[in-house]
């Protein structure tokens, strides 16, 4: 008992951390989006910026404030501090490869300013994997996300950028909310969105309607890539152009979707025009759901380490040690019961075993 107690300890505390297909590039991600994370940390310190240490606990700078000017929804801090994790950008890394991309492809993005690090985490993936990003970005954020009017999701890109982090940024921007129009923004908060496209030198899409804004998209992307050369359409938060109404954000799967899913879409956005032509799509607005699936925490506090987890590790039992402990005690039963069988051979002549010497 005490053998086979030992042995099952002895391989049960053998299991090793066997590297994930495309560590390298994973983990290459994760410590790019890492280096992002404390550029702009250090951005806001050199700047004078106090931290919020409670709504912020983390310390990254990319947590906005509940209510600001150019606060276009409701959002919740919870998904904004796990999207914070930069292991998310190995997690983007594993999507692509799942979707089957190869290197030289290009992806339709399309961004808003609730998710930052989730922006940014895409962009590095993309690089690492070797996807070129065709980006447009609505530049309203809510609550928690990149609503200071004075350090948006394009400023943000902006500092990355020029510090050698990453090299795309996004192609266009519009000022988001309501029908991508700034509709439920005061005037100021609408000015100040386009202020935010000027001084980063984005082209700016006029806020004519939500149609308008629909074309221009289509136009860009267009003229970015040659006739089927996108591959993926990847979406950060609810951008009304791209998810096409509020209420698809919750219907389209969160993560990688390689199959259109049809369901009763109150509108369709940009999404759906590629997702039914048979690209697949990558939805990134339910982020807890995300972390769930491919094992990152929620909320975390501190961040994890980069290369932690799942994404990069899968345990295995050692094989040597679990086979060999299975022969020890295979061969140890064997030798109880050639010994039991000797005995019972001499029960059987006559003989007590118990008495020979």
């Amino acid at each position: 008992m005490c053998l086979s107690a030992g042995l099952f300890y002895w391989a049960d505390n053998s299991r090793v951390k066997v590297p994930q297909p495309h560590y390298e590039q994973k983990l290459e991600a994760a410590n790019r989006m890492k280096s992002a994370l404390d550029i702009l940390r250090k951005n806001r310190q050199d700047a004078g910026w106090a931290l919020d240490e409670v709504n912020d606990p983390n310390q990254s700078a990319l947590i906005g404030t509940q209510y600001s000017l150019i606060t276009t929804d409701q959002g919740y801090l919870g998904p904004k501090l796990t999207s914070m994790n930069p292991n998310f950008a190995a997690v983007i890394v594993q999507m692509l490869l799942e979707a089957g991309l190869s290197p030289g492809d290009k992806a339709a993005v399309a961004f808003t300013g609730s998710f930052p690090a989730m922006n940014l985490a895409v962009i590095i993936a993309c690089e690492v994997y070797g996807v070129e990003p065709v980006i447009i970005t609505s530049v309203g954020a809510s609550n928690w996300g990149a609503n200071d009017p004075d350090f948006t999701y394009l400023d943000m890109e902006s500092i990355v950028q020029k510090a050698g982090i990453i090299k795309h940024r996004s192609a266009a921007a519009s000022i988001g909310g309501g029908d991508d129009i700034g509709r439920s923004l005061s005037k100021v908060g609408r000015s100040l969105l386009e202020d935010a496209v000027k001084r980063n030198n984005v082209t700016l899409i006029p806020p004519v309607s939500l149609d308008e804004s629909k074309a221009e998209r289509r136009r860009i992307y267009q003229a970015n890539a040659e006739p089927n050369q996108y591959k993926l359409f990847i979406n950060v938060g609810g951008g009304i152009a791209a998810v096409g109404h509020p209420k698809n954000g919750n219907l389209i799967p969160p993560g990688l979707s390689t199959i259109y899913v049809p369901r009763n879409y109150p509108d369709r956005g940009l999404l759906h025009e590629y997702w039914e032509q048979g690209i697949p799509v990558i939805h990134l607005l339910n982020v807890d759901k995300v972390a769930d699936e491919y094992g990152l925490p929620q909320a975390p506090v501190p961040l994890p380490k980069v290369g932690h987890g799942k994404i990069f590790y899968e345990e295995r039992y050692n094989l040597t040690i679990a086979w060999f402990a299975v022969i020890v005690l295979f061969s140890v039963l064997l030798a109880i019961l050639l010994l039991d069988r000797d005995k019972f051979k001499l029960k059987e002549e006559g003989v007590d075993p118990d008495t020979l010497v």
